[in-house]
């Protein structure tokens, strides 16, 4: 083999070597994240990097921490100040090493021989089955990298809905704490007045007792109400990823937002949820990876151990240049059962991805029929218990006017009014709660937002409504 020869099979070894080198992108794949979050959520916030600071500043934190949040501005505080989220990308940042490592190639191997003062062997072997092997790999490694992003994207959403959630609830159990409030101011008026009467002789014993009992019972109903009220909130306080005398200084709006006038008709929801639902999508993905993974296992012991490279050989004096090729025979093991698990996965990735779009559709129509019927439900006693409520405490007012009942009877008409509002409290919290699983169920994102168009969207800044 002449010189000429030699060095241009070693430049072309070189060459394969530098252009099988690969990078992980400077954002760690987070541009593509966030494109798949963008497609689903209607207000894209900004996403952290995982290796610079949050996104949001602490003057930007404490500014917004000023007002009572919004369940916008808590899903922007979630996102953008809590570290949680960061942990939830790196994923895609690992599965960027992988693609970028399945475009490199393996190190050569560099074997050297000396048999006397003037004979040596040297040799420099490339992985060439490898080089034949890398574009397979890549694809690969791209599907996962694939489902890595839609992962991500689908734990990002889930962290948004998660924050909704807990918004929902942290602002109903103030809600709550409020009327139950409420209930103890009166009944304390309401006793006041009872003793008066007792010790004029106008109120028997029997009903200065009951009202006594009445009032204790309000104010250990109270103390409960505060410890479901701070459980709430600290929950809501994880999610946003506060701490110190931030997590102890907001405040959340004093009601939910009112129940809107009608709610959102889906007529396609199973096909829209089997469309758009992130889980299907990895499903998908997965499968077309083991379909690849399935090529890749056929062809990989025939492949996988083709070493090649330049061999250097000195004997008396006289010095020889040549190729080197070494290749493992599959003869014990031709891969069969490697390929024969690889079959049984793919199929096993196949029935998965048939399993993901059943249950998407499934999962639609239930949380559809809970949206319906909660909005259904919360109408109901906005429309017509809560005015009948209303009614019979306006005539118990007019009758304790007329001396026709006692303070007792007012006091009782009292706890049945606050269970009441307190039941609607709980319809409304219902409905928004399943308004956000329905949301999740169209993107299975965990608890994710939609590009919905309706009435039944919450309102922006909409801290209660008047009933």
């Amino acid at each position: 083999m002449n010189d000429k020869t030699f060095r241009n099979a070693t430049l072309t070894l070189s060459v394969l070597t530098l252009t099988a080198c690969t990078t992980v992108p400077k954002d760690s794949g987070l541009s593509d994240v966030q494109a798949i979050y963008g497609d689903q959520s209607e207000v894209a916030y900004r996403l952290p990097r995982v290796d610079q600071p949050m996104p949001m500043t602490s003057d930007e934190l404490n500014a917004l921490l000023q007002d009572p949040l919004s369940v916008e501005t808590a899903e922007r505080i979630s996102v953008e100040s809590n570290p949680m989220v960061k942990a939830k990308i790196a994923t895609v940042g690992i599965a960027e090493a992988d693609y970028a490592q399945a475009g490199r190639m393996e190190n050569p191997g560099l074997a050297y021989e000396r048999f006397s003062a003037e004979e040596y062997s040297a040799s420099l072997l490339f992985d060439i089955g490898g080089v034949l092997l890398m574009p397979l790999k890549r694809k690969m490694e791209g599907r996962r990298l694939e489902a890595a992003r839609f992962q991500a994207a689908r734990d990002v959403l889930s962290h948004i809905a998660d924050t909704r959630k807990a918004w929902i609830n942290a602002v109903a159990e103030r809600q709550q704490t409020t009327l139950v409030e409420r209930a103890v101011e009166t009944a304390e008026t309401s006793n006041n007045l009872t003793r008066q009467m007792t010790a004029l002789g106008h109120s028997n014993v029997i009903e200065s007792a009951q009202s006594e009992l009445i009032l204790g019972e309000l104010r250990q109903t109270l103390i409960r109400q505060r410890l479901s009220e701070l459980a709430a909130r600290e929950s809501l306080v994880r999610q946003l990823g506060l701490w110190g005398e931030q997590a102890r200084s907001f405040s959340v709006p004093d009601q939910l937002p009112g129940l809107p006038n009608a709610p959102i008709d889906f007529p396609a929801v199973e096909r829209e949820a089997v469309q758009n639902r992130l889980d299907v999508q990895m499903a998908k993905s997965n499968l077309e990876s083991m379909a690849k993974n399935l090529s890749l296992n056929r062809l990989n012991p025939f492949l996988s151990a083709i070493e090649l490279g330049p061999v250097w050989e000195a004997a008396e004096g006289e010095r020889e240049r040549g190729y080197e090729i070494e290749l493992r025979l599959p003869i014990f093991d031709a891969g069969g059962v490697k390929t024969q698990k690889a079959r049984i996965v793919y199929e096993q990735a196949k029935a998965q991805a048939e399993t993901a779009a059943i249950a998407a559709a499934s999962a639609a129509r239930q949380a559809l029929f809970a949206y319906q019927s909660s909005w259904d439900i919360a109408n109901h006693m906005q429309k017509e218990v809560l005015p009948i409520r209303k009614r019979i405490s306006e005539e118990q007012l007019l009758m304790y006017n007329g001396m026709l009942i006692s303070v007792f009877d007012l006091l009782r008409d009292l706890l049945s009014a606050t269970t009441i509002e307190s039941n609607y409290v709980n319809a409304l919290r219902d409905f928004w709660l399943a308004d956000t699983r329905l949301q999740n169920t169209l993107t299975g994102a965990g608890d994710g937002e939609m590009n919905f168009s309706g009435s039944a969207m919450m309102p922006a800044n909409d801290a209660g409504a008047e009933h």
